[in-house]
């Protein structure tokens, strides 16, 4: 059937198969997933999509939050703190242990044999960047996967940033929702890290040891009320769904893109509280969340809070938008998503790591 075959042959499909049918037959309230997340049960049997800027994570940055962010008028879209080239690229050499005897039968080489099949990542997190018919192609002009070629995440994004469509301006006046320019990448790693032996990932100056291969970071998007509005395109969404995986105990000031400004997108002139509470927001802090131009919520943070969950240590997923006559409806469209952080300045700040959509 061509490459990569299809999930039917995987040993645990049938197995799978039956827990999701289960799962969306179910009554989403009843389940523990639905305790957990009594908000919004309703995202426990809905098929989700997303981001995130933890890794590993499918496909690199095809599934990161970055892709699916609308560029500020200037072209910006955030970027990892501290962002450099690769030392080098390609693939590390082949660990003896895993070589194939002579001899012997190299089921992978027989698979990457097979003739590439055009279908559809129903499962992919991935909403935007290179296609698989590219990555083919790429491939084969290079000798090599097309992930080996990329130096940094830094500089993929740019690059698919010039060749994907940028989205319509949401409004035409003085209250425009446009993307702001005082968003950033804090933590995590550059490269194309997908947990696997093709990952080519971590090899910044910074490293002790570049051969590690090290997927594992942990990134987070950052803005403070002085960051303007982050604006998500959302593709074929039918069901009227975006949460959020939130930090909000990061220390107050410590967005580096922010520094020396004094009002929103200003002109320019991190650190995590695990053992003590985060400070009081600022009295005239306020979230903010805008769908395709139309803001829908102002909220201060106690409302704030009652929209999200704590389901476990360390992990607070909030419900930025819950529309449920649209999933009545059950039409795709595409959407843009907006959130910003509005009074407060630079002590009103909070970090994304993970978005789900639907």
């Amino acid at each position: 059937e061509g490459s990569p075959l299809d999930g039917k042959y995987w040993h645990l499909a049938e197995e799978e198969n039956k827990i999701r049918d289960a799962l969306k037959s179910a009554n989403a309230t009843a389940t523990p997933c639905g305790e957990l997340m009594k908000l919004t049960p309703r995202v426990c049997n809905t098929p989700m999509r997303g981001g995130t800027e933890w890794t590993p994570r499918y496909r690199g940055d095809e599934s990161s939050i970055r892709q699916l962010l609308k560029p500020s008028p200037s072209g910006y879209i955030p970027s990892k703190v501290g962002d450099a080239e690769q030392v080098y690229g390609g693939r590390e050499a082949r660990i003896p242990q895993l070589r194939i005897p002579i001899g012997e039968v190299d089921v992978a080489m027989i698979a990457r044999s097979l003739p590439q099949r055009n279908r559809s990542r129903k499962r992919s997190l991935s909403t935007s960047g290179i296609s698989a018919g590219a990555a083919s192609a790429e491939a084969k002009r290079g000798g090599h996967h097309w992930y080996s070629r990329i130096s940094s995440t830094s500089s993929m994004l740019r690059n698919e940033t010039n060749h994907r469509i940028l989205g319509r301006r949401l409004v035409d006046d003085s209250e425009s929702i446009v993307p702001g320019e005082g968003w950033e990448v804090q933590g995590g790693n550059i490269g194309y890290c997908d947990g696997t032996l093709n990952s080519v990932c971590a090899r910044d100056k910074s490293s002790i040891c570049l051969m590690t291969g090290h997927n594992d970071g942990r990134g987070t998007l950052d803005g403070d009320a002085l960051s303007g509005w982050v604006v998500f395109n959302l593709k074929d969404v039918t069901q009227g769904l975006f949460l959020a995986r939130m930090e909000s105990w990061f220390p107050m000031e410590s967005n580096k893109r922010t520094e020396g400004w004094t009002a929103i997108n200003g002109k320019r002139t991190r650190h995590r509280h695990l053992k003590a509470p985060p400070p009081p927001k600022p009295a005239d802090y306020r979230v903010e969340v805008a769908v395709n131009g139309v803001i829908t919520k102002s909220l201060n943070e106690t409302e704030f809070n009652d929209l999200c969950v704590e389901p476990g240590y360390n992990l607070i997923i909030c419900t930025l938008w819950d529309d449920e006559e649209r999933a009545v409806k059950n039409e795709k469209e595409d959407v843009e998503l907006a959130f910003r952080m509005a009074g407060g300045g630079r002590k009103a700040i909070m970090g994304i790591t993970h978005v789900y959509y639907a």
